[in-house]
């Protein structure tokens, strides 16, 4: 029989899910143990903080800040170049969509055309990943070596955050970003409060320059160390471990003062009860929504500890006025203007660029006729740059990605559960935090999908190493 597959690429591995016309030859011999480009990948979306540490790295943070998303869009060049694509990983024909309504909107009267040029090739960078990820070679051991790390990428950067509310004279960076400061002389002020010992705290940036920055480590850390801790046959040692980093990574949301990323790492670790709750694990799934309770409660009492009334006053009047009230006398106001207003002044969008950090890297300051917009959440942001369609073909994306991670993490015959169910708290955290901020207009986005495609990957490479085995058997 001829061999009719396309031959594999050094980057790439081209066969289709089900691929009835490839011989075992055509299958490129990479072992589980090999370091590659996703490993490097993962560091760099979390260590690329370290050269803001850097004195005088303020004058190239333009290039600092770009280098995640520039190392995505390389990636996803590479594969096209090798014809290594897939838009077969659930969601990403409607991410295709919506980039589509990026692009067809340029033509918007309203669109600053540079920033908003800019603006499709950041949305482009940071839906990359479920493009070009997928096609990795992915056995199960690479994917937990992959979550490993950035369990631990994310763990150095939530005790950096802890370091440097101890010792800020050694930890904290040189320099905050200047850009922020320009914007609002009183930055740094409105993100310092008064800690134990009346002495000043600066939100801990973690491995960034931008106060309150380490909140987005600890939360990644709290709920990938959750998941891990749950899991069953573990030793007592990685028991303590896990659930060690899993305090650390509160804490340093408590310290941080964000509320709607505490909030969204309880739902976090009720989906994970939940999970095991629809795997039939009863007993197991009501252990670990008390140890979310129990792991909360310590958390606070260490994050008070050193963040005095501050931190008490921020986090009790969430238990004082209830979770709904609250976000409703914050972030709800821009909720509920975007579903009720801003469909009928935006139907068919506001322009591209004229929001978020493009709108502030390529501005168009004389254009008083259409100024620059501001939004605080991400369905705002959708409306700016699509409209309605934009508001469906995202959260479209969004949905089935969820689903199909949700069904992997349900199965019980799957060996993939455990992996499925903490990739699924990862995106569920990242798209409750679209209700409080403009998530995947930021580097928080690239995690979402990398998540997707990981997960789809090693689910295809799965197949592909049955129907080689099966394929050897017969031969056999």
């Amino acid at each position: 029989m001829n061999d009719q597959s396309q031959q594999p690429s050094s980057f790439v591995f081209p066969v289709a899910l089900q691929p009835a016309a490839a011989e075992p030859e055509a299958l490129p011999a990479v072992r589980a143990d090999t370091w590659g480009w996703i490993e490097l990948f993962v560091l760099s979306q979390v260590f690329w903080g370290v050269l803001l540490f850097i004195p005088g790295s303020q004058s190239y943070r333009f290039y600092i800040r770009a280098f995640p998303y520039v190392a995505s869009l390389a990636a996803v060049v590479a594969c096209a170049r090798s014809n290594g694509t897939n838009i077969k990983v659930p969601g990403a024909r409607w991410i295709l969509a919506a980039l589509a309504l990026l692009v067809a909107n340029l033509v918007h009267e309203e669109t600053w055309f540079t920033a908003g040029v800019a603006q499709v090739v950041f949305q482009l960078a940071i839906s990359a990943p479920v493009f070009w990820a997928a096609r990795m070679w992915m056995p199960p051991k690479r994917l937990e070596r992959v979550i490993m790390l950035i369990f631990a990428a994310n763990f150095v950067g939530a005790m950096l955050g802890l370091l440097q509310v101890y010792y800020p004279a050694m930890f904290m960076p040189p320099e905050f970003s200047r850009m922020a400061q320009s914007m609002d002389r009183y930055f740094l002020e409105s993100l310092t409060y008064v800690g134990a010992g009346d002495r000043m705290i600066i939100r801990p940036p973690g491995l960034s320059d931008m106060p309150g920055g380490a909140a987005i480590s600890g939360s990644f850390l709290a709920v990938i160390g959750f998941a891990l801790a749950v899991r069953q046959n573990l030793s007592r040692f990685r028991h303590f471990v896990y659930y060690g980093a899993v305090v650390i990574g509160i804490t340093i949301v408590y310290l941080t003062q964000i509320r709607s990323i505490l909030l969204m790492i309880f739902v976090g670790m009720l989906a994970v009860a939940f999970i095991r709750l629809r795997q039939g694990r009863i007993v197991q799934s009501t252990y670990i929504a008390s140890s979310a309770a129990a792991l909360l409660l310590g958390a606070f009492v260490w994050a008070v500890t050193l963040g005095g009334d501050s931190v008490h006053e921020r986090f009790s009047g969430m238990y004082d006025t209830g979770v709904v009230q609250t976000y409703q006398e914050n972030r709800g106001i821009f909720l509920s203007y975007t579903i009720f207003q801003q469909p009928f002044e935006y139907p068919f969008g506001a322009g591209i660029g004229r929001w978020g950090m493009m709108s502030a890297y390529f501005p168009e300051p004389g254009n008083w006729l259409h100024p620059a917009l501001y939004a605080e959440i991400q369905p705002t942001g959708w409306i700016y740059d699509g409209g309605i369609l934009m508001c469906i073909f995202y959260p479209a994306a969004l949905f089935l990605a969820m689903r199909y991670t949700y069904r992997v993490a349900i199965a019980r015959d799957s060996e993939l559960s455990d992996a499925a169910m903490l990739l699924f708290v990862v995106q569920l955290l990242v798209f409750g935090l679209c209700f409080t901020g403009p998530v995947f207009n930021t580097q928080i986005g690239i995690m979402f999908w990398l998540a997707t495609a990981m997960l789809y990957g090693c689910h295809r490479t799965i197949e592909i190493q049955n129907w080689q085995a099966a394929i050897e058997a017969e031969e056999a």
